[in-house]
C-alpha cells in the first residue's frame, strides 16, 4: 500500500529519565506530560482521545518496529472490516518468534502458572504442555506465515479500529496494568469484532524496560488485574476458584520460604523477599488491602 499519513503522540507516565525530552526534540510528535503515572490504560485513552485517524496504534516504549510492518497491519485491516485488533509478529532481540498470541484466561491456565509441572516430568512433556492450546497458546505461531485469528495479543503493538473503540470504549482504566489487551479484546469479541495477529509485520519487542524495575509491585498488579478480569467477565463462582487457587500457592510459597529460611543461611535474604512477596500476594487473594 502507499505511504501512511501518520500522527505520533506521546504520554509519558511520569518518567525520571530524559524520555520528554527527547520525544519533544522530534518534530511533530505531540508530548502529554503527566507528573503522576496514570497506568497503561488510562495513559492510552488519553492519546485517543487526542488522535484523529481511522486506525489507532498502541506502541509501547520497549518495541522497534521492522520496515513496512506498521503498513502491513494498516494493510490487513482495510482488507477485513471485521478486524478490531490486529497485532504483529513480536520478536526477540536475538531475531527469534517470541509468543504473542493467546487465548482468554482459563482456570486451567492458572493452576499450570501457580503450580507448574515438576520435573519430575519429562522436560519435553512439560515443555510441550506449556507451550499447548490447553494453556492459552497457539502451537502453530511459531511458523505460520499466514495471518492467525486469536483470543488476544501481548499489548506490547496493537492496531485497534477507531470504529470499535468509539463504539465499546477504549481500555478499561481500573486496570492499572496487565490484562488490558485481555479485557478490551472480550468486550470486542462479544460485539461481534475479531482480532488477528499478522505474521508479515514483524516488531522487535525488548519486554518488561519498565515493569523490572518495580518487580513486586508490578507482580501484585499482575494477579489483582487477573482477579479483576475474573470478576468482570466470569461467574462468581469462577472468580472465587480462582481467588482460592491463588491463595493455596501463597501457602505454599509461604512454607517454602520459612524452611528455606530455617535451613539455608545463604537463602535468607531470597527467603524473606519470597515470604513479603507471598504474604502481600494472599492479601490480595483474601481481599484486604495491600
Amino acid at each position: 500500500m502507499g505511504h501512511l499519513c501518520l500522527e505520533v503522540i506521546v504520554v509519558d507516565n511520569a518518567s525520571v529519565d530524559d524520555s520528554v525530552r527527547v520525544a519533544q526534540s522530534h518534530q511533530g510528535v505531540r508530548v502529554v506530560h503527566s507528573k503522576r503515572n496514570f497506568g497503561y490504560g488510562r495513559a492510552n485513552n488519553i492519546g485517543f482521545r487526542l488522535a484523529h485517524g481511522k486506525y489507532l496504534l498502541v506502541l509501547n516504549p520497549d518495541t522497534v518496529p521492522l520496515p513496512g510492518s506498521l503498513a502491513a497491519l494498516v494493510s490487513f485491516a482495510e482488507h477485513d472490516p471485521r478486524a478490531a485488533i490486529v497485532a504483529p509478529r513480536l520478536l526477540n532481540p536475538n531475531g527469534t518468534v517470541q509468543r504473542s498470541a493467546f487465548r482468554f484466561p482459563t482456570l486451567l491456565m492458572a493452576l499450570i502458572d501457580l503450580f507448574p509441572p515438576p520435573k519430575l516430568i519429562p522436560g519435553r512433556l512439560r515443555e510441550r504442555l506449556i507451550k499447548s492450546t490447553v494453556n492459552g497458546r497457539y502451537p502453530n505461531e511459531l511458523k505460520s506465515q499466514r495471518p492467525i485469528r486469536i483470543d488476544h495479543p501481548l499489548g506490547a503493538v496493537m492496531l485497534l479500529r477507531r470504529e470499535a473503540v468509539e463504539q465499546l470504549g477504549g481500555f478499561d482504566e481500573q486496570l492499572f496494568m496487565y490484562s488490558e489487551e485481555v479485557d478490551l479484546a472480550l468486550r470486542f469479541k462479544r460485539s461481534g469484532w475479531e482480532c488477528w495477529q499478522v505474521p508479515a509485520a514483524r516488531v522487535v519487542h525488548l519486554g518488561g524496560q519498565s515493569t523490572k524495575q518495580m518487580p513486586d509491585r508490578m507482580f501484585r498488579e499482575l494477579w489483582r488485574s487477573r482477579l479483576y478480569i475474573y470478576e468482570k467477565h466470569r461467574s462468581l463462582v469462577s472468580g472465587l476458584a480462582l481467588r482460592v487457587l491463588l491463595m493455596v500457592a501463597q501457602i505454599k510459597e509461604l512454607f517454602v520460604s520459612f524452611v528455606q529460611h530455617v535451613f539455608s543461611r545463604q537463602s535468607r535474604n531470597e527467603a524473606d523477599a519470597r515470604r513479603k512477596r507471598a504474604s502481600s500476594i494472599l492479601r490480595l487473594a483474601l481481599g484486604l488491602r495491600t
